[in-house]
């Protein structure tokens, strides 16, 4: 993980299989770092001075009918939206490809890759605002 385009700090949390705290990174808006830690099973990033240290337990709730909601945060740290569960956001096959364009365009550096890459974004972009709104609502 890095913090590369993230514009406020976060705590990078590590949880191993017995849903344990392993580790707590305070890392920095916008650093290209790359952030790891050993025998890792989850990564949780949440707001900085969050307060999780390390031996903190997490219990995993895997309850059908809680309503699991996830925050799409805007620059300033704050909800810009919440995500309910069920929402597709961009589709699989177009997110295999804008990864695939995207290491493309970051191990290449060239000028060329980078525009293929924002030229398939905007495509996928003008893709959603076509779509019907039951492509992008959470389910009952």
């Amino acid at each position: 993980m890095w913090m590369r385009d993230t514009l406020i700090p976060l705590d990078i949390v590590y949880i191993n299989e017995d849903q344990d705290v392993i580790a707590v990174e305070h890392a920095q808006p916008e650093d290209d770092t790359l952030l790891s830690h050993e025998n890792t099973m989850y990564v949780v990033e949440v707001n900085v001075n969050s307060g999780v240290k390390v031996g903190d337990s997490l219990e995993f709730v895997d309850d059908k009918d809680e309503k699991i909601v996830m925050k799409v945060l805007a620059p300033d740290g704050s909800s810009q939206m919440d995500l309910q569960g069920g929402e597709r956001i961009v589709s699989r096959r177009e997110t295999k490809i804008l990864i695939r364009k995207a290491k493309k365009a970051y191990d290449s550096q060239s000028d060329k890759d980078f525009k293929a890459l924002g030229k398939y974004m905007f495509k996928v972009l003008k893709g959603q605002d076509g779509r019907d709104p039951e492509y992008v609502n959470a389910p009952d």
